[in-house]
């Protein structure tokens, strides 16, 4: 089976299956956006990083704030591809202990289907949830390179929406250390 159709079944799945449709804005679950053929995967937990596949974001956003994070550093959306471990609008924090293990099966099919070379995890919870370990601190993991599944790469770093509640930019800062992580990620691009 073509890698198209099994990215067809897997969407025709999570569409038509009650537990990724938890409310009534949950009218269209999203796998994802960008470049399914990039090497660079991100991983977030956050509804609002995007609102179609084509990447679009709402004004003021998280998803905004990582858009202009991603520009600062000339990667474009060609580049990677994006993706939420939960694919309605909750977060991982609102998800039962069944719900999480269901999730983590389609993200594991995803990656399956993306064969990243890298993954960057957005915020200390997705970076527990990819590397199993509930007592990561992003504080200290950030910047870190963790090895995965596959030969796989993983590199945490801050959440958007922290970063936007965060206001300090000085060097050494939570977003002024995003920023390096994004320049380091473009260098691996390029």
């Amino acid at each position: 089976m073509k890698i198209n159709n099994l990215w067809e079944e897997l969407n025709f799945e999570i569409n038509t299956c009650k537990i990724f449709k938890k409310s009534e804005k949950d009218s269209k679950v999203l796998l994802g956006g960008g470049n399914r053929n990039s090497n660079l995967l991100f991983i977030g937990d956050d509804p609002n990083l995007f609102e179609d596949e084509n990447l679009r974001v709402a004004p003021n956003s998280s998803g905004a704030f990582f858009k202009n994070l991603y520009e600062l550093v000339d990667l474009s959306p060609e580049e990677f591809y994006l993706t939420n471990i939960v694919k309605c609008n909750l977060r991982l924090k609102d998800l039962s202990e069944e719900e999480k293990k269901i999730y983590a099966d389609v993200l594991d099919m995803q990656i399956a289907l993306l064969n990243p070379k890298v993954i960057i995890t957005l915020g200390q919870e997705v970076s527990r949830f990819l590397l199993r370990d509930d007592t990561l601190k992003i504080s200290e993991i950030r910047g870190k390179t963790y090895d995965w599944d596959g030969g796989i790469k993983v590199n945490p770093t801050y959440d958007p929406n922290f970063l936007i509640r965060n206001s300090d930019k000085k060097k050494g800062s939570p977003k002024w250390l995003t920023w390096k992580d994004m320049e380091e990620i473009k260098k691996t691009q390029g």
